[in-house]
């Protein structure tokens, strides 16, 4: 058999500590639930973040249901969900109406309304897991706040919601999008200094790391075997048909193959090098300020945050309520990530960059300095009350979208990567379509049936479904998107990008 070795990207080693990893399962760390890797399998999954691991329990809860059994390995190159999921920002914020009239003049109203309710979907989906399986994942619901700091954004976002309610107006009731002209109100609800224009509507946090490990114990308990430290580096075919995966370790056969590997994709297929490009980003923790703590004014913080400062310059931020099944209890810790200002004109500290072992330059300052700038009030310590700051990398698609389906050169491999830093509203439903339509194939004698591929279809926007105009495509646009490219005026399509690219 021919077997295709790849160029590596795989994680470095010594990478910074997020503040997701103070609370490590260091069981499940650097875990191998065999001592050999297993021979073979029905369905390989390549990574251990948060797309893996919904990935995982949907195929064993399907499988379960239907009374199947299912062999399962999850391969991870490093430490058990050690990579973008343990170093984002824990915020569940979708897009509900920026970009809107971009999409709809592009694709159409009903794919651009669909973008935005596939995303709006995403809090309830975690609350029925979290709930159903009594996950510890400090999970909270509260509002987003956008705080837009420019007249010209603000004016481009406010005809946006005004031409997606005009549209749509029950989604956008049902969405409860509130919109806010007045400064000083704005200021008055959020405690945010300077905004010109401002926009809330549900949103929420958790702590993802905490959230992907208990799903990963999960589907272990349902019998999967996880094997650490061991990274998928080629993929060839059979003469049986099945795929073998090839690891430092050994082969595994296997009839599907599922590839959750974000930023790293290119390590293991590729033809996804000039698609999926790493991207380096930041986050910090802190801890509340005197004045943004209990009993005191202003108080706590409730709400979670979008600062929209200008093209491709947008911070965000979660006020955490807690840690444990009882919110209030223990620490309150902010997480506050973006800071691109400091670094995006020096294009190889981010682009095309997976060294997440040292910080973003320009990006403790920044974060030392921004509560005292932004926050009404505030009273915290010479530093910010700034405790971990990290870097973390991210899988940017090249046309800003996430691939979600059956490789079109490779029946049976199925990809849910390139999140463009947007994962979060977006993982829970591509993770559910998607195993579904694993399923089908795992269940079909030739091809997966004509009704599956279409429920697929119609479950997932349009522009997210893999295909092979995609994978030919020769458009990169995460430069522009990132205020860095050759283009001056960047259409509507772009800011739509820039505005959700906001997150680690």
């Amino acid at each position: 058999m021919t077997r295709i070795d790849t160029p590596r990207c795989l994680p470095v080693a010594n990478r910074l500590e997020s503040f997701w990893l103070t609370e490590r399962d260091t069981e499940l760390q650097y875990a191998r639930t065999s001592q050999e890797l297993p021979n073979d399998a029905d369905v390989v999954i390549v990574g251990s973040g948060l797309s893996g691991a919904m990935m995982s329990y949907h195929l064993h809860k399907d499988a379960d249901a239907a009374g199947r059994g299912l062999r399962v390995v999850m391969l991870e190159a490093d430490e058990v969900c050690g990579s973008a999921t343990a170093r984002n920002g824990g915020h569940c914020k979708p897009v509900t109406f920026i970009g809107y009239r971009a999409e709809a003049s592009k694709r159409g109203p009903e794919v651009a309304n669909h973008l935005l309710t596939f995303e709006e979907a995403a809090l309830g989906q975690y609350a029925a897991i979290v709930e159903a399986e009594k996950i510890e994942c400090d999970m909270h619901v509260t509002r987003a706040c956008d705080v837009f700091f420019r007249e010209e954004d603000a004016e481009s976002a406010r005809s946006d919601w005004e031409a997606r309610r005009a549209a749509f107006p029950a989604d956008v009731q049902q969405g409860d999008v509130r919109i806010y002209d007045y400064a000083a109100e704005f200021e008055q609800l959020t405690g945010v200094k300077g905004g010109v224009f401002g926009a809330s509507y549900p949103a929420g946090h958790l702590w993802p790391y905490k959230l992907a490990t208990s799903l990963i114990r999960i589907s272990m308990s349902h019998g999967m075997n996880l094997q650490s430290r061991t990274p998928a580096t080629g993929l060839s075919r059979a003469p049986d048909g099945r795929w073998v995966v090839a690891t430092p370790r050994g082969d595994i056969l296997a009839k599907s193959v599922v590839v959750t590997t974000n930023a790293y994709t290119s390590s293991f297929l590729p033809e996804f090098k000039p698609h999926i490009i790493p991207v380096r980003g930041t986050a910090c923790s802190i801890t509340p300020a005197p004045s943004h703590s209990p009993g005191s004014v202003p108080g706590p913080i409730k709400y979670t945050y979008g600062f929209r400062h200008g093209p491709g310059e947008v911070d965000y931020m979660i006020p955490r309520q807690g840690r444990g099944l009882v919110p209030g209890q223990g620490d309150r810790s902010i997480i506050l990530g973006g800071a691109k200002g400091c670094f995006l004109h020096d294009i190889d500290q981010w682009y095309d960059n997976i060294n997440d072992d040292v910080e973003m330059p320009g990006a403790r300052a920044y974060f030392e300095g921004f509560m005292d700038k932004y926050f009404v009030g505030w009273n915290g310590n010479a530093r910010g009350n700034v405790d971990h700051v990290w870097s973390g990398v991210l899988g940017y698609s090249s046309d800003l979208l996430p691939y979600v389906g059956e490789h079109p050169d490779r029946p049976g491999v199925f990809i849910c990567a390139g999140f463009t830093g947007h994962g979060m509203p977006r993982i829970p439903g591509c993770t559910r379509a998607l195993s579904s339509l694993a399923r089908a194939f795992l269940d079909a004698t030739e091809t997966i049936p004509k009704h599956a591929r279409a429920a697929f279809d119609a479950a997932l926007p349009k522009p997210y479904l893999l295909s092979r105009e995609r994978l030919e495509s020769k458009e990169n646009r995460i430069k522009d998107a990132m205020g860095q490219g050759a283009a001056t005026k960047p259409d509507e399509a772009t800011m739509l990008a820039r505005a959700m690219e906001a997150k680690l």
